[in-house]
């Protein structure tokens, strides 16, 4: 089981079970789960979208929010069906800054086996462009994403630096 992160849309990135971790959902998107737990409060959307704050100030305070809430975050992680691959899903694209890799990160960090990734396309089985990219530091094979490649013997991501065509 991964636990991946994606834009609601961009379905090319949606992996399993579809969980909404924003506060609102697009109009007629069906999700399997919603995980407001993992959502960022109303008074930091409000400040962030009036612009007082930079994204290390937002990083910041969500993740104290996400600090507050760890105990039911455990939780829910612990609760998680490990043969089941699952998406966080919220409303910015691949590329933009984004909460949903932020949790991912808090999640990695207390289910490190669910590794997963932000934005991670799905892959065909053929597809050889994906054996080609290796990490720069242990040379193992990366699990390909958009903007990002994750290294799963590193534990670590990379930005990608492919063009796409």
């Amino acid at each position: 089981m991964k636990i991946y992160a994606a834009s609601y849309f961009e379905p090319e990135n949606h992996h399993g079970k579809l969980i909404s971790i924003s506060r609102t959902i697009p109009k007629g998107f069906v999700v399997q789960e919603r995980l407001l737990l993992l959502a960022p409060s109303k008074e930091l959307l409000a400040d962030w979208k009036a612009g007082v704050l930079d994204e290390a100030q937002y990083t910041a305070r969500y993740r104290a929010e996400l600090q507050a809430k760890l105990p039911k975050i455990r939780q829910w992680l612990s609760t998680v069906d490990l043969a089941e691959d699952l998406t966080l899903l919220c409303w910015e694209r691949a590329g933009e800054f984004c909460h949903r890799n932020l949790a991912l990160k808090l999640i990695e960090h207390h289910r490190p086996e669910c590794h997963g990734g932000c934005d991670v396309a799905i892959q065909s089985v053929g597809n050889s462009s994906a054996s080609t990219q290796t990490c720069s530091r242990c040379k193992s094979g990366l699990i390909p994403g958009l903007d990002w490649s994750y290294c799963p013997k590193c534990r670590e991501w990379s930005r990608t630096n492919s063009a796409v065509s």
